[in-house]
């Protein structure tokens, strides 16, 4: 068999790290092809859950390629499309976003001469196929590079950097069209093996699925080791996940629905915790305590997507997230609460008795380039 090197970089955008490529590097344009490379590149499948024999590293948030390329489009710099890999699967998914490596697609854009930079602050404008949505990403440039020193940090990675400002231009509808799939904030569904439970199903960014912590006898304070160590939570979990992409579209059956999509995680009002770091995370310093689900595991920090997210589903008058939010929490700067420490999220909403529209929604992201070079397939 041929061996083909390919010309690619590494980089961490947020809690996530992914392979990047430019379009023109790629032997082929055709999904299947593409997605048979990159589980090559990232090492998939992997029984032992360690991708030893690629870029991968045994969870979902490193377990990314990402293509890029300059865009047609004229409200586009540049096309960003993601691809997330499966660990112990031979299954490539092109069906949503990684609002993580997002914070990294408009530096790479500048470092690689995709876009010409200016010195000082640059917006690049990001058309995210996956989603067919507009996101803006501003940052600062040095010398013509991306500047990746700087003195914000983000819950999950340790150290400082520069600052990248994600703005989600209209994110309702990302997956399915609408903000409110089912057209209510909260919808009652029969899961077989537990009976009826409450979810919300928001799709801003990412379609995502909030379910009641204390509805599945959980707390929302445990560590991501706890909660993959509770069988039975996860399988129903997984259960409500696959039934409401049934409901809102996703898939032909349950049994279709994708490892990614929709998203899912459970929510609670503030809980002292200890984070991975080992620090004590009080529930007097945050407005609401999440755990989010990626790929069958539970996320060690959250993703980018489901970030924005919640912003917005905890702007909506009577979602889940809405009810057990602090009353005083800032709409355009709520502090959630996950299992790497606290994360901030912002939205805009505009709701009246008939319409609830996500004017936009914000989050703040850190980067860093790791690797640039080529890849064996």
């Amino acid at each position: 068999m041929k061996q083909n090197w390919i010309t690619a970089a590494y980089y961490r955008g947020g809690t996530s790290k992914g392979v990047f490529f430019q379009a023109k590097d790629l032997p082929t344009t055709s999904e299947e092809e593409l997605s048979k490379i990159f589980l090559k590149v990232i090492g998939s499948p992997d029984p032992n859950g360690r991708q030893l024999n690629g870029m991968g590293g045994g969870v979902s948030s490193v377990s990314k390629c990402v293509i890029i390329s300059p865009s047609k489009r004229e409200d586009a710099d540049v096309d960003y499309n993601f691809v997330q890999l499966a660990v112990e699967e031979p299954i490539a998914e092109w069906n949503n976003n990684c609002g993580n490596l997002s914070g990294a697609v408009g530096p790479y854009a500048v470092n690689t001469r995709i876009i010409k930079p200016q010195e000082g602050e640059n917006k690049i404008r990001i058309y995210q196929v996956n989603t067919d949505k507009i996101i803006h990403s501003t940052f600062d440039v040095k010398d013509g590079i991306a500047l990746t020193e700087g003195d914000y940090s983000i819950a999950g990675v340790s150290g400082k950097a520069s600052k990248v400002r994600l703005d989600y231009l209209s994110p309702g509808g990302s997956g399915t069209g609408k903000l409110l799939p089912t057209g209510n904030v909260i919808d009652e569904i029969d899961i077989e093996g537990h009976g009826k439970i409450k979810v919300s199903i928001i799709d801003a960014a990412t379609p995502l699925v909030y379910i009641l912590a204390e509805d599945l006898n959980l707390t929302c304070a445990e560590s991501p080791d706890e909660l993959d160590l509770k069988i039975k939570q996860m399988e129903i979990v997984q259960k409500i996940r696959r039934k409401c992409a049934f409901i809102i579209g996703l898939c032909k059956s349950e049994n279709e629905a994708s490892m990614n999509t929709p998203r899912i995680g459970i929510v609670s009002t503030p809980k002292d915790y200890q984070s991975l770091d080992k620090s004590n995370v009080k529930a007097d310093t945050y407005d609401i305590c999440t755990r989010m689900f990626s790929m069958g595991k539970t996320h060690k920090a959250i993703m980018g997507t489901a970030c924005v997210n919640i912003g917005v589903a905890a702007a909506i008058k009577g979602t889940i997230p809405f009810q057990v939010k602090r009353e005083d929490a800032d709409d355009l700067a709520l502090r959630v609460g996950n299992p790497s420490g606290i994360i901030v999220a912002g939205s805009v909403i505009n709701q009246d008795n008939n319409t609830t529209e996500a004017v936009s929604a914000v989050m703040y992201r850190t980067f860093r380039p790791l690797m640039i070079g080529k890849v064996l397939v």
